[in-house]
């Protein structure tokens, strides 16, 4: 099982595990059960509601008991210790995962879980509705509290845009995204091990060669040193190419159980040593991933002082991207991971900590009403940047809209892109790993179905999500520096390394994948050109299909994807315009969102 959704699950195997110990080691004997049960796949089954009941037959009334326990025991200052104890033989006995990595799971946790449940104003019936569903009576989602920040000033007449001359100026932006460099990465250990993340320690040599990690990485694995290196020396011979870089998250590798600050501290420096030493006199600019911390996920508001903020890490941050930043951008970097900054005189970079948006950031449970004020503090700039006839563009890596994140927080900055849809030009995340996009259309209150924004997602440098893929990185085409421009992204370039053939050869050779003008047949990449391409990937399942195999960087070219995996695939293409599936019934989509993954 994807160790995303045993996280995902953390809270639920709290109430599990408190439910099935009322007779057991906490309150009594040792716990005994011999349940074969994984309590995140077949007995606890999904719907649009969220998880349903178990087949255990956890009901609403136990579940409100179970909750009551935990906060009563907290307020009593109960052990920490006990609770871990159990929860640690539950992740065994549900074969959750192994013994080594369940262990380490609740050690990783335990303290965030317990803090957020002691400061969160939850009550029994709001924490079993979130968890367990509509079969819990009233159905409470304290992730999407509703909120709304008002926006100054009224929208300015929306220009039509003129594409730049032929011959006009460009400029050429690099965005790596998820590099998911993995230090222990060794060659030759069993690469489908069992756990969340193979190819290293503690695992073994594989007995069988073919069984054994290749030299230059694998599907089910993170990055090895020796690929960012050649990555990275690639990029520096072919540096004339582009003029600067954006790195949308997510440095360290997937080992989420084992990873401490000074661990993610390492990475940081590292990678961003590496980067900075291979392309030197560029302007980097790095947005914050949901793998920086540790524990994974976990990205406090800025209220949370002490032993648990966030501040160890964002203070680093900017001591070692602070050549390329502001000192407004150093302040609001230390204050909330989010920043601004002028690449030229008129086009401005707001890289967004978009983990404030993300639904496995437990800390939203106790306040999700815009963490650090960034939004406001988002409207604020763009207001500015209108104001000096400036463009903009977004980085960050939890795209907005996406089913990661928080709905409330995708609407309102829904609504930021549709009042400044004349300044923000271009917008660029990750996290999913694979190539994609996302239409934004305007809001459904004016009777239109008009596009307003696309998000680029970027794919991943990391092989590493679903049943893997080969790695891959992004060049941006944007109209140049001249007086005038636009500065909107004219084309995009995908670049993958074949995993399979660099392990045969022991010769890694990153290729040219596609252009999106060239494969697509497009005439621009203006908002409005890649709805009409959705509506062709309606109708024409070819191009939907190759879009599929681009998707995954090409890991599996004759693979197709229909019903329930096309259906859901379209609709992860837009916000605020769904798709209607005639062709595939309610089961097949869910078969096919039960599959994907955080990442």
């Amino acid at each position: 099982m994807e160790l995303r959704r045993c996280f995902q699950g953390l809270l639920t195997t709290f109430i599990i595990a408190l439910f099935l110990c009322v007779d057991s080691g906490v309150f009594g004997a040792p716990l005994t059960h011999q349940v074969k049960l994984d309590p995140l796949s077949s007995p606890i089954f999904h719907s649009q509601d969220g998880l349903q009941l178990p087949k255990i037959h956890i009901f609403c009334d136990t579940c409100n008991w179970i909750v009551e326990r935990i906060q009563s025991l907290m307020q009593k200052n109960a052990s920490k210790n006990t609770i871990a104890k159990v929860l640690e033989e539950i992740c065994d006995i549900f074969n959750i995962e192994d013994h080594y990595v369940c262990d380490a799971i609740v050690a990783e946790f335990e303290d965030e879980v317990l803090y957020i449940f002691a400061h969160s104003a939850l009550q029994p019936s709001e924490v079993c509705g979130a968890v367990l569903g509509s079969n819990c009576g009233k159905k409470y989602n304290p992730f999407n509290q509703k909120w709304r920040i008002p926006i100054p000033g009224n929208k300015p007449p929306v220009k039509h845009i003129v594409q730049p001359k032929s011959g006009s100026p460009l400029n050429r932006i690099l965005q790596l995204s998820d590099i998911h460099w993995d230090a222990q990465y060794t060659p030759g250990l069993i690469k489908e091990c069992g756990e969340p993340l193979c190819c290293r320690p503690p695992n073994k040599k594989a007995t069988n060669p073919e069984d054994g990690a290749g030299i230059w990485g694998e599907l089910h694995c993170d990055t090895p040193y020796r690929t960012v290196i050649n990555l990275m020396k690639h990029l520096n011979e072919i540096s004339d190419q582009f003029d600067w870089v954006y790195v949308t998250g997510d440095l360290p590798a997937h080992n989420d159980w084992s990873q401490t600050r000074d661990d993610q501290i390492e990475v940081l420096v590292n990678m961003t040593t590496v980067i900075k030493t291979y392309l030197p006199g560029k302007q980097i600019y790095f947005s914050i991933g949901n793998h920086e911390s540790a524990p994974v996920n976990s990205f406090p508001p800025p209220f949370i002082t002490g032993k648990e903020s966030i501040s160890w890490l964002l203070n680093k941050s900017a001591e070692v991207w602070g050549e390329w930043l502001t000192d407004d951008a150093i302040k609001t970097l230390k204050k909330g991971g989010y920043y601004s900054v002028n690449v030229k005189p008129d086009l401005r970079v707001i890289s967004l900590q978009s983990n404030f948006c993300y639904k496995l950031n437990w800390w939203l449970l106790i306040n999700s009403t815009d963490p650090g004020d960034m939004l406001k503090w988002l409207i604020d700039e763009l207001l500015d940047a209108e104001k000096k006839e400036e463009k903009v563009h977004i980085i960050g890596h939890v795209p907005p809209g996406s089913g990661d994140c928080l709905d409330t927080w995708s609407k309102m900055y829904h609504d930021i892109l549709w009042r400044f849809e004349s300044t923000i030009v271009g917008q660029f995340f990750g996290h999913k790993h694979s190539d994609s996009f996302k239409v934004f259309y305007a809001d459904e209150d004016t009777n239109s179905e008009r596009p307003i924004g696309v998000i680029y997602l970027s794919p991943s440098v990391t092989p590493y999500g679903g049943s893997g893929m080969n790695l891959g990185y992004r060049m941006y085409d944007i109209d140049g520096t001249y007086k005038g421009s636009t500065r909107i992204t004219l084309d995009h370039s995908t670049y993958i390394l074949n995993i399979t053939d660099a392990n045969l050869t022991n010769k890694p050779k990153w290729t040219l994948e596609y252009s999106a003008k060239d494969a697509y047949n497009m005439t621009s990449l203006l908002p409005v050109e890649w709805a009409n391409l959705v509506e062709k990937f309606i109708k024409e399942d070819s191009l939907f299909q190759k879009y599929y195999h681009y998707h995954f960087k090409n890991i599996s070219p004759n693979d197709q994807c229909t019903k329930g995996c096309k259906c859901g695939t379209l609709n992860d293409l837009t916000f605020n315009k769904t798709i209607d599936c005639q062709q595939a019934t309610q089961e097949e989509i869910f078969a096919y969102m039960s599959t994907q993954h955080n990442c």
